[in-house]
This record gives structure tokens, C-alpha cells and sequence, in this order.
């Protein structure tokens, strides 16, 4: 994807990095731990208001008209849905083709918008293949295909874009109203500037995957958790499973800590693929398996995949692991899913106090795009609930440095497709493959960071008195 014109997130984190760290600089470790009070009133101000909302507002609109006129990976599941009205296979091989008749489709405008030099490049493409292989577990081009009967390709994915644009706003503030009550109006549109100008939201709307759909299940399967109501939470990661494998990974977490939940999450995944397998063809999830072992044995060792699986295996030029992809992958999975075991076996079974709670279901989601085999930028919308977490945290026990760090990772997060390729390759050209390496595979430390200062905090929270965590502080 080009980059989006304006990356008002990563240019706001950068700014306050700075600032973060010459304060750190000028008043030592004092200052560093009192910054939280100056991002908050920062963040405030008119002028960065009015660059994370003007940022937020264009990137939104570019993305969408963007996506409209050329949908690209969103075509994947037009075509399976299309497929699924025949009665005929979800997977076809000649994809690619079918793409391109799918995207030949009129468009309403067209005379007008070429007379815009962003958009007149997404014009230009319409022929090339917007896609090689349908990735996604076949309910979800079943749950696409009344949109696309009734609606068609552009029509279903304005629907769709417009549906991602409500859950993420709903989600985001379910989120600051459970973990930050006190919240200032000026604050939260800072921060919803900051969600809707951040490259990887951008990026999902632009290609209309479900990232920000499986967002919104996974944040409402932590609300119920938090309201004691264990078979909806398990019933919402079960579908979020359903229509991307990944979230099944907080199924583990069920299983150590709410039985209900695991059963619920078992039971819906159950019958939701035995509804499928009664409405498709009998081989549609044998040719979902095969197109996915295809998938990994081309993407897993690709420059941009966040998980640990595709950060061993990027070193196939030097290393050769890329020939090795059906051992790396798996094998990333169970260290994962073991340490994640490990992690929570110690604790008291019978605490689920909801600051424990938290910070344990958000390091199993953060862990969720390390474990799987392929994770890309457009899944990061999925870490805003570990990072409201993380961030509530830290305010309470403000640890050194600990803003300067939080906004470096949030800096490397934040960088757009382009911006981290033309990076990797200057530093792989002036400094060599390590050092491209390195930078390319920022994104993915910042990410086993963020997890590791999680779970640093289930330590905090089991050393807490009760009274001492059990009130939430407001963001300044």
C-alpha cells in the first residue's frame, strides 16, 4: 500500500518522544516519571488537537475513496462469497482472474476522480491481480456474501469500512470508559485522533479486511469477562476465531482461568463449522488447510511479517530459514502457546480481580499476533487494548523512563509500510543485511516489548494490596 499523505500519529508520538526525553534529559529521572501530566495537557492543546483530528479525518477519507476505487485484498472474499452463492469451491485457483473481473466493475465518479493525482494511481491498477490465494477461513465469505448479492463489490465494502469505522470507535471508547472513567473531553479526542490516524487503522480500512471487526470481539469478550458473563466472552472469541484463526490462542486462556468461557468459545467454533461444512462443498476446509500451507511457504519469510515465525525466517537470505517455514511456524506457535501456560500457572486460579484480568487477557492478545504464522500491519489495531492497559498501569506505578520507553515503541508502531521499507533499505545498503534486518523487524520488538512490560505488571498487580489497585486514576 502507498503511504497514507499524512501519518498524524507517528508525527504527534515523535513529537512527544522528543519532548519526553529532553525532559528526562534536563530534570533527570523526576522529570521522566512526572511526563504523564505533560503529554495529557500536550495532547490537549488546540493546535495538537487540530493536527490528530485533521490527520485522523483525511487518512480516513483517503483510505476509503482509495479502497473503493481498488478494494485489492478485500477481493479475496468478494470472490469466495460469490462462490458460496454458486455452491462452488471458496478457493478457486484461478483467483487472480476472477479478481480482475470483479474489479472491472463501474465506478461511480470515475471522469472526476482522475483528475486527482493520488487517486489517478489506484485507477492505474485495476488490471493488475488484486490477489494469489484466499487466506481466510471460509465463514467469512459467508457472512459476506448477502452484502455482496445485494450491494455488490464496492457497495459491500463501503459497508464494510463503515461498519470497521463504528466498532472502532465504539470499541475504543468501551475501552477508555472501563479503564479511564475521569476522562476530559479534550483527552478523548486526542486519543481518538490518535486510533483514527494511525497508519495501521488506515491500512484495514483501505483493504477492507476484518482486523477491526476481530478488534471489537476481542474487546467485547474482555467486557464480559469483566462482568461475569463468561459465556458471552466465550461465545465472541469463538466467532472471532471463526473468521480468523489466530484469536483462537485466547481459547488457552479460557481453559486455565474461566471454564465456562473455554466451553462456549469450543461450543460456538463447533457449530459454526458444522454449519459451514453443511452449506458448502464437502472439500472446503481440506482446500482451506492447502491454500494455507501454500500462503505460509510464500508469506512467512516476507519482509513486513510481525510474528516471531516471519522474524526468523526474514533471515532466509542470510540464514536459510525460509526453506524451513513448516518447522518454524509450528514450532513458534507451541513455544508461545507454552510460555503463555507457564506464565499464568502460578497465580491463584481463584483471583480474577479485574486489574489481573486486564493485564493477563491482554498479554494473551498482544501474544496473538507473535504466535501466528503470519501477522501483518493491518492486524496492530488488535494491540489498542494491551496499550490502554499497559498505559493504565504504568500511570499507577509510574517506573522510570517509563513514557520515553512506551513512546518509542508506539514511534516504531506507528511507522507506514513505505516509511519502514525505504528505512530498511538505506540501513541495509550504507550498513548491511543485519542492520536492515534489525530495522525492518522493529515493529515486532516493539511488539515483544509491550508484551513483556505487560507481564511485568501481572507481577505488580499480584504484589498490590487490594485497596491499592482498586481504583482506576484518571488520564490527565
Amino acid at each position: 500500500m502507498r503511504a497514507l499523505p499524512i501519518n498524524s500519529t507517528l508525527i504527534v508520538f515523535a513529537i512527544l518522544l522528543v519532548w519526553s526525553l529532553a525532559r528526562a534529559a534536563r530534570f533527570g529521572m523526576g522529570g521522566a516519571q512526572a511526563t504523564w501530566g505533560f503529554l495529557g495537557r500536550i495532547l490537549s492543546q488546540p493546535a495538537m488537537l487540530a493536527v490528530l483530528l485533521l490527520g485522523a479525518s483525511f487518512n480516513v477519507a483517503f483510505s476509503a475513496l482509495a479502497g473503493y476505487i481498488n478494494p485489492r485484498d478485500y477481493v479475496q472474499d468478494v470472490v469466495a462469497a460469490r462462490q458460496f452463492l454458486k455452491h462452488e469451491t471458496m478457493y478457486p485457483r484461478d483467483l487472480p482472474q476472477m479478481g480482475i473481473v470483479e474489479l472491472a466493475a463501474p465506478i461511480a465518479g470515475r471522469e472526476a476522480l482522475q483528475r486527482l493525482p493520488v487517486i489517478r494511481h489506484e485507477l492505474s491498477t485495476l488490471m493488475e491481480a488484486p490477489a494469489t490465494a484466499n487466506a481466510h477461513p471460509p465463514f467469512l465469505g459467508i457472512a459476506l456474501a448477502a452484502p455482496v448479492h445485494l450491494l455488490g463489490l464496492r457497495g459491500s465494502y463501503v459497508f464494510v469500512v463503515l461498519l470497521s469505522v463504528a466498532l472502532l470507535y465504539v470499541s475504543v471508547v468501551a475501552i477508555l470508559r472501563e479503564l479511564y472513567p475521569a476522562l476530559p473531553f479534550g483527552t478523548l479526542c486526542a486519543v481518538m485522533g490518535l486510533v483514527f490516524g494511525w497508519y495501521p487503522v488506515g491500512t484495514t480500512l483501505r483493504s477492507g479486511q476484518p482486523s477491526i471487526v476481530l478488534f471489537a470481539l476481542i474487546t467485547a469478550g474482555w467486557l464480559m469477562l469483566r462482568r461475569d458473563r463468561p459465556w458471552m466472552a466465550g461465545g465472541a472469541i469463538g466467532l472471532a476465531a471463526c473468521l480468523h484463526a489466530f484469536p483462537a490462542l485466547l481459547i488457552l486462556y479460557f481453559a486455565v482461568r474461566f471454564r465456562r468461557a473455554f466451553v462456549s468459545a469450543v461450543g460456538t467454533i463447533t457449530l459454526l463449522s458444522a454449519a459451514v461444512a453443511s452449506v458448502t462443498i464437502p472439500s472446503t476446509f481440506r482446500q482451506w488447510l492447502n491454500t494455507m500451507d501454500i500462503i505460509a511457504q510464500r508469506f512467512v519469510p516476507r519482509a513486513g511479517n510481525l510474528s516471531v515465525a516471519g522474524l526468523i525466517t526474514s533471515f532466509s537470505g542470510g540464514f536459510g530459514w525460509g526453506t524451513n517455514v513448516k518447522i518454524v511456524a509450528p514450532a513458534m506457535v507451541l513455544i508461545i502457546a507454552g510460555a503463555l501456560a507457564i506464565f499464568l500457572w502460578p497465580w491463584n486460579r481463584c483471583n480474577t480481580r479485574p486489574e489481573r484480568l486486564d493485564v493477563e487477557y491482554s498479554v494473551f492478545v498482544a501474544a496473538m499476533l507473535l504466535a501466528s504464522p503470519i501477522s501483518w500491519g493491518r492486524y496492530l489495531p488488535i494491540m489498542l487494548l494491551p496499550l490502554a492497559v499497559l498505559i493504565r498501569n504504568w500511570r499507577q506505578n509510574r517506573p522510570k523512563l517509563a513514557a520515553s520507553a512506551l513512546l518509542a515503541a508506539l514511534v516504531f508502531l506507528s511507522f507506514s509500510d513505505a516509511t519502514s521499507g525505504w528505512l530498511c533499505d538505506w540501513f541495509a545498503r550504507n550498513l548491511g543485511f543485519a542492520a536492515g534486518w534489525l530495522m525492518a523487524a522493529m515493529p515486532s520488538f516493539s511488539i515483544l516489548a509491550i508484551l513483556l512490560w505487560l507481564g511485568f505488571s501481572v507481577r505488580l498487580t499480584a504484589d498490590a494490596e487490594p485497596e491499592d489497585v482498586g481504583a482506576t486514576p484518571a488520564m490527565p
